[in-house]
């Protein structure tokens, strides 16, 4: 007689797929509510499930919430590495990397706003330190993966030799968050928004300009 008793394999595969409904759910209440706002009971029932079997998953939101920042930075990390690993001249693994930024957030809005969320002062009520500093230790690898793009067109002359390449990478992220910003500012209030895909590629050009190194300007021109 064959055992109708699911294996171990079936089991597990079953429990992450429980996971992955719980995470989407999560990730689709924090979008709408804010994740201050939003509560277990909420996240179960958008996941059709008891808020007992919810917590046999995940022991608080907040672990859903570092669950959810780990998994997007996990997909900064593999998008960094694609560029990286493509062959191509460093100033256009940089240009690749600018519009995996761009395509995150357009295809993954939700994971881009539990990013946001870093900038929220209570942070530190409700993350604990040593969590903190696990964010910190996985956000500046993706931003060092990228200062090595930056610092290969310095060491191959396509950029300026007195760029400091960690400082570009921040500058970076600093563009993606404001152009984000200021298009979901300008739809809240009705005003006329170009598109971000627009702002974004004249965002890169501009500050591609500034990082070109002279003699490769001088040769662009000829």
């Amino acid at each position: 007689m064959s055992n109708s008793k699911p294996t171990a394999a079936r089991r597990e595969r079953e429990r992450d797929a429980r996971r992955r409904v719980i995470l989407d759910a999560a990730k689709a209440v924090f979008d709408e509510r804010g994740f201050l706002n939003a509560t277990m009971e909420e996240i179960a029932e958008r996941s059709e499930l008891a808020v007992g079997t919810l917590y046999r998953y995940f022991q608080s939101k907040e672990e859903l919430y570092v669950s959810l920042l780990f998994e997007a930075m996990e997909m900064f990390r593999q998008g960094i590495e694609d560029a990286r690993g493509s062959g191509e001249p460093p100033n256009e693994q940089l240009r690749a990397v600018w519009r995996f930024f761009y395509a995150f957030y357009r295809e993954q809005p939700e994971y881009y706003r539990a990013l946001m969320f870093l900038r929220n002062e209570g942070l530190r009520d409700v993350i604990s330190a040593e969590v903190i500093q696990e964010i910190n230790q996985r956000a500046g690898e993706n931003f060092r993966r990228v200062a090595e793009i930056v610092q290969s067109g310095v060491d191959a002359g396509l950029y300026r030799a007195d760029l400091d390449a960690r400082g570009v990478v921040d500058v970076l992220w600093s563009l993606l968050m404001g152009l984000a910003l200021l298009i979901e500012t300008r739809r809240n209030l009705g005003a006329r928004a170009d598109t971000l895909e627009i702002l974004h590629r004249e965002a890169f050009e501009w500050l591609e300009c500034g990082l070109q190194s002279r003699v490769n300007t001088t040769h662009r021109a000829n």
